[in-house]
């Protein structure tokens, strides 16, 4: 199976602002190319190890309030976890396949997650109870408004959940190549965001602001992956941009893809226009950053988990699977932990005191 597309780094402001998703300016600047030679320090042990899920963990991330930690994976579920003792609060059950996307809301009321089931589920984040399940249908993806019955087989799996900054709304990206705007309160379809892309492992995001949405398909063996700039006002597409890599938000609304070639392009999102290319790490895999911008962590097509100090350009600490890739690594929305999900159904959870040292 591939990795998850598409990932994403911004970072929102103190918690009182968090409602209005204001986003800090992330850049990232290395002026040395990196020498990709990793030494393992796996003697490094994990403050605690997450024992639960019957199957790969595809992802493990904290809510935004940091009280949480969610997961989810190849066991069909969603797993919610109490930070202060990194205990299992409750699992959520629903889903039929293995579920590969899951976010919460600005507000930590929500939690909306994705599945090969072919369904998305709306969950209360404090109850655990399913507010909502819903299937895609090959015939909604022409039509708008309410969902209508559904007969036959149904061909959609769902690859990608976002919120939108408001919590409002909620774009989905399934396989086939569509992205979907389904309204929170209402339980209505807005509008099916048909982008032409090249391949159907889709994935979709708000723009921190949220004037935008970003589709974006994979590199395919001969096609190259292509992102898809949406104003949120009328859905219409603004702009288009042919290339592959991972991405970052900043402040000015400047989209940051990575290139694959030790560099960043920063795009207008308002029209799509190539603005300045950047010195960048030549990550190839899912990157985000610490929440005090001092460290960067990605995860590689080797295995390999790498924390990088941003000011020195030196890797402090690395971590290596032997068996699977480790599809994403997250911090902590105060920058205590360090925690990524594995193919052995755990998830790891770091201090980053403990990797760090003395920085």
């Amino acid at each position: 199976m591939p990795r998850p597309l598409g990932a994403i780094a911004f970072e929102i402001s103190n918690s009182a602002n968090r409602k209005k998703m204001k986003s800090k300016l992330i850049i990232i600047l290395f002026l040395i190319n990196p020498i990709f030679s990793y030494s393992q320090d796996n003697n490094i042990k994990p403050y605690k190890v997450l024992k639960g899920h019957k199957h790969k963990v595809q992802s493990a991330f904290f809510s935004p309030n940091g009280k949480y930690i969610i997961s989810h994976g190849w066991d069909n579920t969603i797993k919610i976890w109490d930070v202060k003792t990194f205990s299992e609060l409750r699992t959520l059950k629903g889903h039929t396949d293995q579920v590969w996307s899951a976010t919460v809301s600005s507000d930590n009321k929500l939690i909306a997650s994705g599945s090969m089931d072919r369904t998305f589920i709306i969950w209360d984040l404090e109850t655990g109870e399913k507010l909502k399940q819903v299937k895609i249908s090959p015939y909604y993806a022409a039509t708008k408004g309410t969902i209508p019955e559904l007969d036959g087989e149904i061909q959609n799996s769902i690859y990608s959940v976002a919120f939108s900054p408001d919590g409002k709304k909620l774009a989905l990206a399934s396989a086939d190549k569509l992205v979907r705007i389904w309204d929170i309160e209402q339980s209505v379809f807005l509008d099916t965001l048909d982008g032409q892309h090249p391949t159907n492992w889709m994935w979709t995001c708000y723009s921190p602001d949220g004037k935008y949405i970003i589709s974006g398909s994979s590199r395919s063996s001969h096609e190259e992956g292509v992102k898809v700039i949406w104003e949120t006002e009328t859905y219409k597409e603004i702009g288009r941009i042919v290339m592959s890599g991972d991405m970052l938000f900043t402040e000015n609304n400047e989209l940051g893809i990575y290139t694959g070639n030790n560099s960043m392009d920063y795009y207008n999102l308002s029209n799509s226009k190539l603005i300045s290319n950047k010195t960048f790490p030549d990550y190839n895999g899912y990157f985000t950053m610490s929440p005090d911008k001092k460290f960067i962590v990605s995860c590689n097509e080797d295995s390999y988990i790498i924390l990088r100090n941003i000011k020195t350009q030196k890797v402090v600490w690395t971590y290596k699977n032997e068996k699977m890739e480790i599809h994403s690594a997250n911090f902590s929305p105060d920058g205590k932990y360090l925690i990524a999900g594995t193919p052995e159904s755990e998830i790891l959870v770091w201090k980053m005191e403990s990797l760090i040292g003395e920085q």
